[in-house]
């Protein structure tokens, strides 16, 4: 999802259930309501394009930008081991901390230092604030 909040330019956005038939028809064509999980703002935006079907994404979160996840990461049940060995790729999203498999290449890879650079663009808004 390449969806940054309005309010604090946080991507760490989590999606909001579709309470209606219109919403659900609007999630279905790429639009979705988002809840920014640092500064609660919500908002509708665009969560995915087709050309972005041929990758691969975070089933609870919808991120793109993906961790390699190994062996040495924890527990593998054997139907995940069984599609590792046929082609998978096995990642982890930070933001949910979810491990899946997925036969999809990863548009992004996650990088640590994009939360340190968040949490300054944070305070710079913050300050910002402040003195006004």
């Amino acid at each position: 999802m390449d969806v940054a909040c309005p309010e604090c330019g946080s991507r760490f956005l989590k999606p909001e259930p579709a309470p209606s038939l219109k919403e659900q028809i609007r999630s279905l064509l790429g639009t979705s309501a988002l809840t920014c999980a640092d500064c609660g703002a919500r908002f509708v935006a665009r969560t995915w394009h087709p050309s972005w079907l041929r990758f691969a994404r975070c089933p609870k979160c919808l991120r793109m930008d993906l961790n390699l996840w190994g062996d040495h990461m924890g527990f593998q049940s054997d139907f995940k081991k069984l599609l590792i060995h046929l082609g998978a790729h096995a990642y982890r999203c930070e933001y949910c901390r979810l491990n899946f498999v997925s036969f999809r290449k990863r548009k992004e890879k996650f990088r640590f230092d994009r939360w340190r650079r968040l949490a300054e663009t944070k305070a710079q808004a913050q300050a910002r604030s402040q003195a006004k």
